[in-house]
């Protein structure tokens, strides 16, 4: 008899908790955005980081707004296009990587160039994709031509070097975006999903949701646009929410307090929660 009150009160109590964590989840991002200002510039990419600097990519150029989408610096280079991607975890470092001419790019916190490393000279990777560690030190490359995770210290040595994970989950990745985030890595893949690994490159498991981009990790959630829209997914309790209220913008990027994306006109929109 005992024992029974014990598993009923135990079941109460978990599942208490499961509600409990799903209206966390719900409340943690359910303030609707407002629209705040209009950047008039058409840029081929655009950029939030986890301080709130907004970056627009624009042929050749790099710039660097704050929270209100006041500017700030710039930064030039004939390696940038179309297809090179922003990387920066944080206020101290940005990183962009140019897959056409074979270039990594580091900028300081005032986009002043620290180092260009030719990709070709760093081994017999084939890179796709670039991110960076939590804490700057390190370099993520994914060596395509291997299916391989390698990470690079600052003398652009590789510390790490993953087994071909291809072989290991199964299918090909072909990852758009890697995100370090505290004691994990994110590798973004529309098609087959978000990987997870701890921070060492261990491989942890395959969350199988398609289309997903621009990912952010904010206070343990994770944050994407999908299908026109800003998506959430709980760890915790293995549930994706979709947010009806988001703008009507392209290619939307998610801050900590913002949003922004392109509207009809091809300019860029700050929204603040």
């Amino acid at each position: 008899m005992i024992n029974r009150e014990r598993d009923t009160v135990k079941m109460i109590s978990n599942n208490l908790l499961f509600l409990f964590l799903m209206l966390f989840s719900f409340l943690s991002f359910s303030t609707n955005p407002v629209y705040f200002k209009t950047i008039p510039k058409v840029p081929l990419e655009i950029f939030i980081n986890t301080t709130n600097d907004i970056f627009l990519l624009k042929k050749g150029m790099l710039e660097r707004y704050d929270v209100d989408g006041n500017f700030l610096q710039n930064y030039g280079s004939i390696y940038i296009n179309d297809r090179t991607q922003i990387i920066s975890v944080n206020g101290f470092k940005t990183i962009l990587f140019s897959p056409d001419y074979g270039k990594i790019i580091q900028l300081d916190n005032r986009l002043k160039e620290i180092d260009v490393i030719d990709a070709l000279n760093l081994g017999t990777y084939i890179i796709t994709c670039v991110g960076a560690s939590y804490d700057n030190n390190f370099l993520w490359i994914w060596d395509s031509g291997n299916q391989r995770l390698v990470k690079l210290d600052k003398d652009h040595k590789p510390v790490f070097t993953s087994n071909t994970l291809s072989l290991f989950v199964g299918k090909k990745i072909n990852p758009i975006q890697i995100v370090e985030s505290g004691i994990l890595l994110y590798l973004v893949d529309d098609r087959n999903g978000i990987f997870i690994f701890d921070n060492q490159g261990n491989y942890i498991k395959n969350i199988p949701i398609q289309n997903t981009k621009n990912l952010k990790i904010i206070e343990g959630k994770i944050y994407y646009f999908k299908d026109n829209c800003i998506y959430g997914y709980d760890n915790m309790t293995f549930v994706e929410t979709r947010y009806t209220e988001t703008p009507d913008l392209k290619n939307i990027q998610i801050g900590k307090t913002i949003i922004a994306g392109m509207n009809k006109d091809g300019f860029v929109e700050v929204w603040k929660f």
